[in-house]
């Protein structure tokens, strides 16, 4: 099968860089929401979330999510990063009657524990300060059924749904973490943290292999028909501190059942890390955001469309 194409639409260049003696661009983009003209990327090396238009060709300002800097030198910033790995819209809910962006990191050391809610107005615009978010609470159950926890993506339907990115290691396996969403709202308003009584099940998904290594979870967006759309990479590492070489990268779905009713493979210059969709008749229009394990290289801004849906 041939790969999908995409089409670079820009890089994630910035106003300014996060830190003094940092390039003005985000490297490592790892979640992607769209809402009215904003496109709101974490990266999971920053402390800041990025947010770019999407009609105007401007650079992308920050906003501040965690106090405090990080080392430059790379693997001290590896060992220190929150690793903000899955990024969402909720529905209005408490103080939020717009609803709010959901950033999580992936619980894959104990310091990427936290998320954050940042509160939308009408228009898509940001209105409220970062709120801090407990997910400790939520990850130590979660790490009892994973041998190496590593949260990726997170999408919305009648579930607070967390994707589990699996690697090469033989017990560790892609899989769907469903929370029980009203719950979970609540417990954000009155907790500030997420704990694992708001679990009702855990699905695994096994999607495929290229060249011996598994495709794996990004992230994932749901989709009107109750599938939902999700993005993987087949990276040659066994843990999910690592990185390792690129093998392929892929789009899928998975419908209502829990079945893998599409997939296809992807130009594998491009680890795809954050997704955003758009539902027109039966097309997708798809946002992608890359990261390219290299903090000199800018993140990519990308756009493809699949035909087809409902798969």
């Amino acid at each position: 099968m041939m790969p999908l194409q995409l089409e670079v639409l820009r890089q994630l260049d910035l106003v300014e860089p996060t830190e003094t003696g940092r390039p003005h661009f985000l490297a490592a983009a790892s979640g992607l929401v769209s809402v009215g003209d904003y496109l709101y990327i974490v990266a999971d090396d920053e402390n800041h979330l990025g947010i770019f238009s999407r009609s105007q060709p401007a650079p992308g300002r920050l906003l501040r999510l965690l106090d405090g800097d990080l080392p430059d030198e790379p693997k001290q910033r590896k060992a220190h990063k929150p690793d903000f790995e899955a990024l969402t819209v909720l529905p209005a809910f408490g103080d939020y009657p717009k609803g709010a962006l959901f950033a999580l990191g992936s619980g894959s050391k104990k310091r990427r524990c936290r998320g954050v809610l940042l509160g939308l107005a009408a228009d898509g615009s940001i209105n409220t300060e970062p709120l801090i978010i407990d997910l400790e609470p939520l990850y130590s159950e979660l790490a009892k059924h994973f041998a190496d926890l590593n949260i990726e993506g997170v999408f919305i339907n009648q579930y607070l749904n967390l994707l589990q990115r699996g690697n090469k290691a033989a017990d560790n396996h892609n899989a769907c973490v469903r929370l029980d969403l009203q719950k979970s709202l609540k417990a954000l308003v009155q907790n500030q943290a997420l704990s694992g009584e708001l679990l009702i099940n855990i699905q695994p998904h096994a999607i495929s292999e290229v060249q011996g290594v598994p495709l794996c979870f990004t992230d994932a967006v749901a989709l009107p028909d109750g599938s939902w759309l999700f993005s993987a990479a087949a990276e040659a590492t066994d843990n999910s501190y690592a990185d390792g070489d690129l093998v392929a990268a892929a789009l899928g779905v998975i419908n209502a059942q829990g079945d893998l009713v599409y997939l296809t493979v992807l130009d594998n210059r491009y680890k795809i890390e954050g997704i955003a969709a758009q539902v027109e008749g039966n097309q997708l229009h798809l946002l992608l955001v890359t990261d390219a394990d290299d903090p000199n290289q800018a993140a990519v801004l990308l756009s493809t469309t699949l035909s087809g849906y409902p798969f």
